[in-house]
């Protein structure tokens, strides 16, 4: 079990725009054992990240957001919802 943060604003927009989506990509990174992993299907969009953010990765929830994680001991943690505008 993981405990993944999102604030009150994203979980509005969240339950109304994308539930479905994102339920399926955290499913995703809950099942990875690797980073590799999550480049399949292409459409995760997956990268890691660079400059403050060099030690995380993230994948594509839609076009707006993105589920930015840090790989720790084989499993994403410190998983967080952005709104993709850094």
């Amino acid at each position: 079990m993981r405990e993944i943060l999102i604030s009150e604003s994203a979980w509005e927009e969240m339950t109304c725009l994308f539930a479905p989506s994102l339920a399926r990509k955290l499913d995703i990174i809950n099942a990875a054992v690797s980073h590799r992993d999550l480049r399949s299907p292409p459409g995760n969009r997956y990268e890691e990240l660079t400059g403050k953010l060099q030690e995380y990765s993230s994948i594509r929830v839609n076009k707006q957001y993105r589920l930015i994680f840090k790989w720790i001991n084989g499993k994403a943690e410190d998983v967080y919802l952005d709104p993709h505008i850094y």
